[in-house]
């Protein structure tokens, strides 16, 4: 043994800092004294605090600015940490002696590589907490064929190249180490897949949920290989290290019945007596921040690592709210910020580029690694062949995959503080592990090009996700978003306004939207109705309120219930996604204003963004402002108003008040403005607008409930006051968000608009001094619209299937009768023949005339209600 004075150092100082070898010989005070300042001649390098705070400030500088350095070239941040190591250790900065006696003394070691070893006991044990232990063995029974595979084939491959390699790569112990180093090598952790699919904002994506499920799948046998390793205990140690690993074991094995017997159902306590919205008593919470360290201490004790004591804490404790949450919040800033920066210190001390002076040993290491990786894209390749999937999604899984993060790192340096390997092989299993994440991390950026929308097979079925080609006597499904509790009773008003005698049934799809917090995976899925009975959080308590509205209704109104956990960024991709499974033609999305979201006002936006931007159908914003109605009574009926200028916008929103028009508690008042003069618009949907409009008209024109009002508009200002007029007379207005991609309306007054989302009318009605603020607005935005037009305006399929449909609606008796009659091969220039009779004689039918239908019209209209503009 050797023993350093202060001030001196070894060659090898920096591959023996977590060994036992070297001693280091100081003054107790000089330890532990604070500094007295430059001014009495006591330095910087003679206390720890100050080079402790050193470290720290240097290792954020530097990871922050390589981050933004690297940030064009789409590197994750895991790179800029670990390179952020490398800089301060040997490589770069402690080849220079001055900075390694002044920032790296061996006293400050020992505290260094302490809060390194805290650092991963936390981060194993926050992530642990993430993760949701009732879906891991479901996740993993849908793909555990693409988990194996994409685990066992580049094991197989790298262990074969190693051990033809072998003689030639000396910084490995023999026996069966190798094995467990190369299965590390090709294995995927949940907690950095997770990560990195969030950094990479793929996380909601199909590829996406088939990664984590894959990476369950390596965790699993992950798991079984540490216990395997722990039995054996070494490659030289024979019936003795089998003895001591079977103790090993057997303690572990009773730590593990401990926590899950006696330590959880205290947490399930402390849980279940905690009040629902409110957070857990500080008091245990810093009792479980503690656990881990306890645990941890356990299984160092009884033979293994702390890794395992930490794992099973974490493992015990639910994720999510209310303290999965709150132990993720309390502890993950501090954790990436102050406590895993020494992790990364530490791996760059024990790295050292300059330690590689057998390039051929180099090479043959790498060339064994790379085997692996090859060999995941091969496994996900053959895997692949299941899903009979594109090649690029097999590649991009492969890739996924392939990405490290830091339990690879924690682990290879508990590997290299045991002596597996030497300084040479760990720099170059640390250079590996950053090579390949800095290549996947921008590969799959480039090649994974998600949609802008989500498609379906072809036009036909893109046509039907809108509430205009959805037949008024099929059932409209509708996809109910909510937030709180305070969005149930306007959501439900709005529903039952929508169900008409006449009308087919609404069939509700209810999802409870909840952000992401405390978890690793998130979660789409359906919400079992025991649950209902079982549970009292306020997933449940929306649950029910549907469930019963669903009964009052006779069943008219249909109820499926889901749940969504999702950070918000992402989270439309799961809305969109279970609109397009379920073929939803219309979305209903609350407005971000109640008390219950308040500071997530922001996030809420983005979301409702998100969907308008990616939605497969139909999305309606809804501002819920009036109190909930009962609508059985005709003598206090629920007033509807909408403002039509026409547009894809404005006829969805027309259908969607049509099929209210057959309930008999909801009365409607249409108001038509055509802009004349330099407002007026020419786009090649006014003949849909009036066909719309007629049918409207026909359906209703002896119904006591719907007025209509046709205007015109010279000028903005003259817009304003026909929507002032009608302030405080309504309980709803519904609108369309956008006329066109060059309506003038929208560019003079689209500097006004506070919330783009609503545009510009929406945003006019929905804003707090319109009406007292107690009308709720509906605003409407069609699937494609975002030019004004549907997006299947130049698919002529596409348009015949939506005439055909618009044409079955006016007179669908009629349609039946010619189509009998008509060879089933018609072509498409029949039907629009067809469709041109009917609207003919609908025009001229002595019933409904063009003069008789102005007339009951104009009975209704009352001029001092509503300004007349020449």
């Amino acid at each position: 043994m050797s023993i350093l004075t202060e001030g001196q150092h070894s060659p090898e100082y920096f591959s023996n800092l977590t060994t036992a070898e070297y001693m280091v010989c100081q003054a107790f005070t000089t330890i532990i004294n604070d500094s007295k300042g430059i001014w009495f001649e006591d330095y910087l390098s003679n206390t720890i605090f100050p080079l402790f705070m050193v470290q720290l400030i240097l290792s954020f500088f530097f990871s922050k600015l390589i981050y933004y350095v690297l940030r064009p070239l789409k590197q994750p941040k895991f790179v800029s940490d670990v390179l952020t190591g490398m800089i301060l250790g040997p490589s770069v900065m402690g080849r220079d002696k001055k900075m390694l006696n002044l920032i790296f003394q061996p006293e400050n070691m020992l505290l260094n590589n302490t809060i390194s070893a805290i650092a991963g006991i936390y981060f194993i044990f926050i992530n642990s907490v993430k993760m949701d232990k009732s879906r891991i063995l479901p996740t993993a029974k849908k793909s555990w064929h693409v988990g194996l595979t994409c685990f066992l084939v580049p094991w197989a491959i790298s262990v074969f190249v190693y051990y033809q390699l072998q003689d030639n790569i000396p910084g490995i112990v023999k026996g069966n180490f190798p094995i467990i180093l190369l299965a590390l090598a090709c294995r995927s952790f949940i907690p950095v897949i997770a990560h990195a699919l969030e950094e990479l904002n793929l996380l909601t994506s199909e590829l996406g949920n088939l990664s984590i499920s894959s990476a369950t799948v390596h965790e699993i046998i992950g798991w079984c290989l540490t216990v395997l390793a722990m039995l054996t205990q070494g490659p030289t140690q024979g019936a003795a290290g089998w003895m001591m690993g079977v103790k090993t074991e057997l303690s572990l094995f009773a730590l593990i019945l401990f926590s899950i017997f006696f330590l959880r159902p205290l947490i399930l306590q402390v849980i279940k007596n905690t009040p629902e919205g409110k957070p857990v008593n500080g008091t245990y919470v810093r009792a479980i921040l503690l656990a881990p360290l306890i645990t941890g201490v356990f299984s160092d004790v009884l033979g293994s690592t702390y890794f395992p004591g930490a794992l099973i804490m974490g493992l015990i404790i639910p994720a999510g709210p209310p303290l999965g949450s709150q132990l993720v919040e309390k502890c993950e800033l501090i954790l990436s910020e102050i406590l895993l920066p020494f992790l990364y210190i530490r791996v760059g001390l024990l790295t050292n580029v300059y330690s590689i002076t057998d390039s051929n040993a180099f090479s043959y290491l790498h060339m064994v690694l790379a085997s692996g990786y090859l060999g995941k894209v091969a496994g996900s390749l053959l895997s692949m062949l299941f899903f009979k999937t594109s090649l690029r999604n097999a590649f991009l899984l492969a890739f996924i995959l392939n990405i490290k993060g830091v339990l690879e790192l924690a682990i290879s340096t508990r590997w290299r503080m045991y002596k597996y390997v030497d300084e040479p092989t760990y720099t170059a299993f640390v250079l590996a592990n950053v090579l390949v994440s800095a290549i996947m991390a921008p590969l799959i950026q480039i090649f994974y090009k998600p949609q802008t929308r989500l498609k379906g097979s072809n036009s036909t079925e893109i046509c039907t996700r809108t509430v205009q080609a959805t037949p008024q006597v099929s059932q409209l499904r509708v996809l109910c978003c909510i937030h709180c509790d305070d969005n149930v009773p306007g959501i439900i008003t709005l529903l039952n306004a929508m169900k008409g005698n006449e009308n087919g049934p609404i069939g509700s799809y209810a999802v409870h939207l909840t952000e992401l917090t405390g978890r690793a995976m998130p979660l789409l899925e359906p919400y079992e109705s025991k649950n209902m009975r079982l549970m009292r959080d306020s997933t449940a308590r929306i649950m029910k309120a549907f469930s019963k509205y669903s009964k009052s209704s006779n069943f008219s109104v249909s109820f499926q219930p889901f749940r969504i956990i999702a950070p918000y960024k992402v989270m439309h991709g799961f809305i969109c996604k279970l609109a397009q499974d379920e073929s939803i033609p219309l979305i209903i999305l609350p407005f971000p204003e109640s008390l219950e979201v308040h500071g997530k006002t922001t996030s809420l936006r983005g979301l409702n963004i998100g969907v308008e931007k990616q939605s497969p159908c139909t999305v309606g914003i809804f501002v819920d402002r009036c109190p909930p109605r009962y609508l059985g009574s005709t003598e206090l009926p629920f007033k509807v108003a909408l403002f039509f200028f026409g547009g894809a916008d404005d006829r969805e929103a027309l259908a969607l008040v049509l099929r209210m028009s057959g309930n008999p508690g909801v009365r409607i008042t249409l108001f038509r403005i055509h802009l004349a003069g330099e407002f007026e618009e020419n786009y090649g949907g006014k003949h849909l607008d009036d066909s719309l409009v007629n049918e409207f008209m026909a359906k209703n024109i002896r119904n006591p409930c719907v007025e209509y009002h046709e205007l015109e508009a010279n000028e903005p200002v003259q817009v304003l006051n026909t929507i002032r007029s009608v302030e405080s007379k309504y309980d709803l207005v519904v609108v369309g968000k956008r006329r066109g991609s060059k309506s003038r309306l929208d560019q003079d007054m689209g500097p006004w608009v506070d919330y783009q989302e609503l545009g510009v009318i929406g945003d006019m009605v929905a804003s707090s001094d319109f009406g007292g603020g107690f009308m709720s607005v509906l605003v409407m935005h069609c699937l494609g619209s975002i030019d004004g037009s549907m997006s299947i305006s130049d698919n002529v399929q596409g348009l015949d299937q939506v005439a055909e449909d618009i044409d079955s609606r006016i007179s669908t008796q009629e349609m039946h009768q010619v189509t009998e009659n008509t060879d089933s091969r018609i072509s498409t220039q029949e039907i629009h023949q067809v469709a041109e009779n009917i609207d003919s004689r609908i025009s001229t039918d002595s019933r409904i005339s063009t003069q008789e239908t102005q007339l009951i019209v104009d009975s209704r209209i009352s001029t001092q209600e509503i300004p007349i503009f020449p």
